[in-house]
């Protein structure tokens, strides 16, 4: 038998005692077509006074020893698993269970069932990799729901009348009946502070997100949430343990070991590259690796297209981008970053197409490098009004209050951004427009030792961590990627296609039913200022935007 390894995969479930409870299931699973429908699993059964079902699929990538469908079933040990992501040390944790356990598959899904059962919840800070797992305890009665470190792999979840819905989608949540109505509250943070909110929160009234290194408990009747793992313990351990030198050799033997292991179980593997700090460091790492030949270089990143000679540039004209912006309608489930958003969906979508199904991005790395902020950075923290939003958008803006690193201003706002703001945000807008452009997206900088070493690392002696990186590209300058002056395509875009097509969308939000959040006689002065080629502001244009792809049929 052969076991299946998925680039891309799905998980679905939910607790009522509906009639048609298989019907939603199914429904449930239909929405996650996109994210393989090549392998495709159902579990029912029984739960407390209520039923449970469970559901995944997946898009095989590779075919290695032994088969095993998800939910994985125990029979022996009680237990059902279904999980979206990898295991890393899969293969250690393995050789260590099975003195307790026996295996009767070489799958990783098998590996969380025999660690959940061996170690109970403290299991999950042994495990290394991205994940999000749902485990059903049929021995205790009990559903528990987990997500990674840093919630590279996503998890959303809603009661509606008592009952439990959750999926790697909100828009999947609507298939059961769950009403779809945009979240004031989050909006108008986002309009007025260009905050994406608090680790729980999302852009929909009603539907939740687990935070990353949380583990939820279901029993049938009230749910319970714990965080599992905490940075500053896991920084505290190094800093006890090593010197800083030891903490440079150990972070530079990381930034290696986690681009392998994004290259090791895939026939080929696109890197999006430009001409920014972790591009370079994991353009140079991959092309100093032993698989180097399973790389494809792809370039179309706002500061760089068309200059990379290595790369393969993609062109986003703006009947492209229109394109693009009108597929929004149907994935987008939070604010997206303006053309950038369009251009990397753009990239995702041509390497598909060149049969690259993984692709690698350094994001990540620039939040574990920076020692200094730019003023710009904090805007999370400050109030941005305008004429344009309405009196009830205003007075519904709460500034984010989020616990912040017991450091510097610098540590502080890494902190920041990579357990609420910037990078949260981007990998969830990264997990969906990639998988509606059919490829996986792997982030190897946002393993948790990596960070870890980041944040134990203090900038001391001269060597700060960007001079660590950079210095690591200098070793490799034949690897070095040209840098580029970062740039706005939205004035190359103002042309027939992208004018009428704003022009409507302004138009359709002024008569929505978010039309209260706005002044409507600004909303279209917007509107006639990019038709028209005035002045306008791009930022709020963009904001504008994302809103109106949340209002989309499906």
């Amino acid at each position: 038998m052969l076991l299946k390894v998925f680039d891309m995969s799905g998980i679905v479930g939910l607790v009522n005692d509906a009639d048609d409870l298989e019907y939603q299931l199914a429904a449930m699973l239909r929405r996650l077509k996109h994210r393989g429908g090549e392998e495709r699993g159902f579990w029912v059964s029984s739960f407390v006074e209520s039923r449970l079902g469970l559901a995944h699929c997946g898009r095989v990538v590779s075919e290695l020893e032994d088969d095993v469908r998800q939910p994985y079933v125990d029979e022996q040990l009680q237990l059902v698993v279904a999980m979206d992501g990898d295991i890393y040390n899969y293969g250690e944790l393995r050789e260590e269970l099975r003195y307790h356990h026996q295996f009767v598959t070489n799958s990783s899904v098998e590996v969380v069932a025999k660690a959940y059962r061996q170690w109970g919840e403290d299991f999950l800070p042994r495990l290394e990799g991205v994940f999000a797992v749902v485990i059903y305890d049929r021995r205790a009665d009990m559903l528990l729901l987990a997500r990674d470190r840093f919630g590279v792999k996503p998890l959303y979840y809603a009661i509606n009348r008592g009952e439990l819905y959750f999926s790697s989608e909100v828009r999947t949540l609507f298939a059961t009946g769950l009403r779809k109505h945009v979240s004031l509250e989050r909006w108008a943070g986002y309009m007025l502070y260009g905050t994406y909110g608090m680790a729980y929160n999302t852009f929909w009234e009603g539907v939740n997100q687990l935070p990353a290194g949380f583990l939820m408990r279901y029993n049938g009747y009230s749910l319970s949430e714990k965080c599992w793992y905490s940075l500053r313990d896991e920084v505290a351990t190094l800093v006890s343990q090593y010197q800083v030198r030891e903490l440079q050799e150990l972070l530079a033997m990381e930034l290696q070991q986690s681009v392998a292991r994004s290259l090791n179980d895939v026939s080929s593997c696109g890197l999006r590259i430009a001409g920014r700090i972790e591009s370079q460091v994991l353009h140079c790492i991959a092309l100093q690796s032993r698989q180097r030949w399973k790389i494809h270089t792809f370039t179309g990143d706002i500061d760089s297209i068309g200059h990379q000679p290595l790369a393969s540039p993609i062109w986003v004209t703006a009947s492209h981008a229109v394109d693009e912006l009108q597929r929004m309608q149907h994935w987008a489930e939070e604010p997206f970053d303006g053309s950038e958003t369009v251009v990397r969906t753009a990239l995702f979508r041509y390497a598909r197409r060149c049969g690259v199904r993984v692709v690698c991005s350094g994001m990540g790395l620039d939040a574990l490098w920076q020692d200094v902020w730019d003023d710009r950075e904090l805007s999370c923290n400050s109030l941005v009004p305008h004429r344009l939003y309405s009196p009830i958008l205003v007075e519904r803006a709460v500034k984010p209050r989020y616990g912040g690193w017991s450091g510097g201003e610098a540590d502080n706002m890494r902190y920041c951004e990579l357990r609420y703001e910037r990078i949260p945000h981007i990998l969830r807008v990264f997990d969906r427009s990639a998988a509606d452009a059919g490829v996986c997206v792997r982030m190897p900088f946002l393993g948790g030792k990596l960070v870890a070493l980041s944040f134990a690392l203090p900038a001391v002696s001269g060597l700060s961590r960007r001079m660590l990186f950079e210095g690591y590209v200098e070793q490799h300058h034949h690897c070095a990627i040209e840098c580029g002056e970062s740039f706005s395509l939205l004035p190359m875009w103002r042309s027939g296609d992208m004018r009428e097509w704003v022009a409507d969308a302004l138009a359709v939000l002024a008569r929505s039913e978010v039309r209260d959040w706005f002044d409507v006689k600004e909303l279209f002065r917007l509107r006639e200022a990019f038709c028209v080629n005035l002045p306008f502001d791009v930022v709020l244009l963009w904001k504008c935007l994302s809103l109106y792809s949340q209002l989309g049929e499906e």
